[in-house]
């Protein structure tokens, strides 16, 4: 389901002081090197990402979301908190902003519950398709690792197939997830397809 066009969360983006523009390139390459970085793309309304930066405080995670809606909706949470000085967001297309990034930026990409675009048409769309995964191997660290999570066996097992065909290594996988909370955090949908007794698939990948 896409989200409706919300004029407030547009505005919204104007007003956070937790947001870079593309514009602010230099400022947000300083803010990625200060400590070990997480980037999620797709945060939803956030509560995934809140949870990790109050897990791991002394982390710095990005999130991008290329809708001005969700990106807003998301935006205010995470200034609401009032908590966490440890997230930032480019409400931008993922493409730019990765083609001004360094080489080996992250430590770690976060891709969950992403939209599986089912039809063929769509397919670089995708956030596992080849395209998206060749710009992850170059921001990524050499250890650096990708965490996935889907509820969509389709998806999934797509998924599996174009990271281990563009080079990227298993190093966990299970077909019934269940969150560690030492190490993760669930995410709104996440939450609500366990209510629904939808298994969550898990891949935890290096390059």
């Amino acid at each position: 389901m896409r989200t409706k066009f919300k004029q407030w969360a547009v505005d919204y983006l104007k007003e956070s002081p937790n947001i870079f523009t593309l514009e602010d390139i230099d400022s947000l390459k300083n803010y990625l090197k200060e400590n070990k970085c997480f980037l999620e793309i797709g945060p939803g309304k956030g509560k995934f990402i809140l949870g990790m930066a109050k897990k791991f405080p002394n982390y710095n995670f990005l999130v991008v979301e290329i809708s001005p809606t969700i990106a807003g909706i998301c935006l205010k949470k995470i200034d609401e908190d009032g908590e966490i000085h440890n997230v930032k967001m480019v409400a931008d297309d993922f493409f730019k902003l990765s083609s001004l990034l360094d080489k080996e930026t992250f430590d770690g990409i976060f891709l969950n519950f992403s939209d599986p675009w089912p039809k063929k048409r769509h397919e670089k769309r995708r956030l596992t398709s080849k395209l998206f995964l060749e710009s992850y191997k170059n921001i990524l660290k050499s250890d650096g690792k990708i965490y996935f999570k889907t509820d969509n066996d389709d998806f999934f097992a797509y998924s599996r197939e174009s990271f281990i065909e563009n080079g990227f290594n298993i190093i966990y996988e299970n077909l019934d997830y269940q969150v560690d909370p030492n190490v993760d955090e669930e995410t709104e949908f996440e939450e609500k397809f366990k209510s629904h007794d939808i298994k969550i698939k898990r891949l935890i990948l290096t390059k």
